[in-house]
């Protein structure tokens, strides 16, 4: 029987422990998390928010690491040092709290200003030893280039590291999905999301144009057994225009539905 989860910031601005407990008497079996400092002054210390979780019956099925400087991976100076010590931080604090699976993205922006080179698959091998050593994997996200995704995995084909599918991304840089299919066999985790084909728009599956036929096709071929997860937003923060401004029990419901309907 398939699990439902979906990230912990659904884009309602509310305390964590309130998000939590909405999802989770909304139905969803377990939840995705944000493994950054940026929302301290909202949440508190992320690593109280899994056994938060935890006491609201969900399970946790990935956490996020931060994603603004992602280029820095293939620094070979001071700020791929910093940015690999706040990765390695974050594997160690991901061991301590019971989060399994830790996902990143491997490069920012549709024009990255580093190449992929050996300075970012020498980082990765190191901090996926520390992980290995603690029970967590990493997962590679595509984002907008997907050539330094392809970099890594030909790179490197470590256990503790996997495929983390995004389907709102693989549509805007493909017009289609078939990255999926690509690393079915590295698939540890789920990111799906519907938009126009435009802009990531993070909508519930079914307000966009994704072919969620085609999308449950692949992943039934490739046999993934995981947590069905969404990462959709009832709008984005400072949005006023108000995507969907109905309660958060309401969006919720919606989310929880509409994935149901296709998984």
């Amino acid at each position: 029987m398939a699990k439902y989860g979906i990230f912990a910031w659904f884009g309602y601005r509310l305390p964590i422990d309130v998000r939590l407990r909405l999802i989770a008497e909304a139905g969803f079996d377990c939840v995705m998390l944000w493994w950054g400092d940026e929302f301290v002054e909202i949440d508190g210390e992320k690593t109280r928010h899994p056994d938060l979780a935890r006491k609201y019956g969900l399970e946790i099925a990935n956490a996020h690491a931060p994603y603004e400087h992602a280029n820095y991976l293939w620094d070979d100076g001071i700020k791929g040092e910093a940015y690999e010590k706040m990765l390695l931080e974050g594997i160690r604090s991901c061991a301590l709290s019971g989060v399994p699976v830790l996902v990143v993205h491997p490069s920012a922006g549709k024009r990255p200003e580093l190449p992929a080179g050996n300075a970012g698959i020498q980082r990765l091998l190191r901090l996926l030893d520390e992980a290995g050593k603690l029970g967590v994997k990493l997962a590679l996200e595509n984002v907008e280039r997907p050539d330094y995704l392809d970099y890594v995995f030909s790179s490197i084909g470590d256990e503790n590291l996997g495929f983390c599918y995004d389907s709102g991304h693989d549509f805007l840089v493909s017009g289609g999905l078939g990255i999926l299919e690509k690393y079915a066999d590295r698939l540890l985790a789920l990111h799906l999301h519907d938009n126009d084909g435009l802009e990531d728009l993070h909508l519930m599956p079914g307000d966009g144009k994704i072919d969620w036929e085609a999308v449950k096709f692949k992943l039934n071929k490739a046999g993934f057994g995981g947590p069905i997860t969404l990462e959709c937003f009832a709008c984005w923060e400072g949005d006023e225009g108000g995507v969907e401004r109905k309660a958060p029990e309401a969006y919720l419901a919606r989310a929880l539905n509409a994935i149901k309907k296709i998984f």
